[in-house]
């Protein structure tokens, strides 16, 4: 069951009918999807939003190796892109694809944040919020205006500070 209720957050109004995480595929037409960048280790695509200007998923696959792939699911909207972490394991390689991921974001993309969310009950917790904070992310305060009041979801943010990259 999906843990982001995107139909909570005022960005995100018009994917209320997305489900996070493995089940966004269920349905989706994979033709109304478009290559947004490739290299020799990342591959993103967008599903084809409905409105411009309105909320769409990118697919991120990167290749660890030549047979392991890490993939992430996001949903972009409003300069920000909202990441759920999947219950379980992590696999091999989602570190690397999750900075490949958080590079695409600020250099390409041009977002201003990236946000992640977890279940609060994981037994991993712990680890997560030690791993996720040495990448960058900070743990978002509750009430914050971009993420559902969800007293059993953590959600940690990265914030990309566009002004200094556009120096460098």
């Amino acid at each position: 069951s999906s843990i982001l209720p995107l139909s909570n957050c005022p960005q995100l109004q018009c994917c209320r009918h997305i489900v996070p995480g493995p089940l966004w595929w269920g349905g989706r037409d994979p033709s109304l999807s478009a290559l947004i960048y490739k290299d020799e280790k990342l591959t993103v695509t967008q599903d084809l939003p409905v409105n411009d200007g309105k909320p769409h998923i990118v697919h991120f696959q990167y290749e660890v190796t030549e047979v392991k792939v890490s993939s992430w699911d996001a949903v972009l909207s409003s300069q920000s892109l909202f990441i759920e972490i999947p219950d379980g394991l992590l696999a091999d390689g989602s570190k690397e694809g999750l900075l490949a991921l958080l590079e695409f974001a600020e250099e390409k993309m041009k977002v201003n944040y990236v946000f992640i969310c977890f279940r609060k009950g994981r037994e991993d917790r712990a680890p997560l919020l030690k791993t996720f904070s040495f990448l960058g992310f900070e743990i978002v305060r509750p009430g914050h205006p971009c993420v559902p009041s969800r007293p059993d979801v953590m959600f940690m943010v990265y914030p990309l500070d566009q002004n200094l990259s556009d120096e460098d």
